[in-house]
């Protein structure tokens, strides 16, 4: 018979493993995204993640994200940082307007993939004006990208 905190422990250590595994794909994923301009960066996904890790009050999960997110800005030779300060932003918004219509579908997970993508570039565009830098256009990857995950989170739920 198992006690409470050998079961507290095995779940621990299984959450772990999980998120150790999820760091290492996703460090190897954004490599070859960084080689292969059609593979998405999934922002999205990891968003998505971020949200259900927070609800739950799993820190390491929480860790993990911010080592992805460092991780992608690094390897996108981006400011680093701001996409996790992004993303707890947008975990606020996304809580409100989901207490505010009390509803989960399918809006929603489109949602965890659209807002992430649009304010990230937002951003990138606001720093790029005010540095004095040509902005960035939109051109058919930022699209293609909002697409796959789009289908990816639909088809997950």
């Amino acid at each position: 018979m198992q006690t409470f905190s050998s079961v507290s422990r095995n779940s621990i250590i299984k959450n772990l493993l999980i998120n150790f595994v999820f760091l290492v794909f996703y460090i190897f994923y954004v490599a070859l995204s960084s080689i292969y301009i059609v593979l998405p960066p999934l922002l999205g996904i990891l968003f998505a993640k971020y949200i259900r890790e927070a609800k739950h009050r799993r820190l390491s999960g929480v860790f993990c994200i911010f080592v992805c997110c460092v991780f992608f800005e690094v390897e996108r030779s981006s400011i680093v940082g701001v996409l996790f300060l992004l993303f707890i932003f947008l975990s606020f918004l996304v809580n409100k307007t989901l207490t505010l219509f009390r509803e989960k579908g399918y809006l929603f997970g489109l949602i965890y993939v659209f807002l992430p993508y649009i304010f990230y570039f937002l951003f990138l565009q606001t720093f790029m004006v005010f540095s004095g830098q040509p902005p960035i256009e939109v051109d058919f990857y930022l699209l293609w990208y909002l697409f796959v995950e789009g289908v990816i989170v639909l088809w997950r739920r």
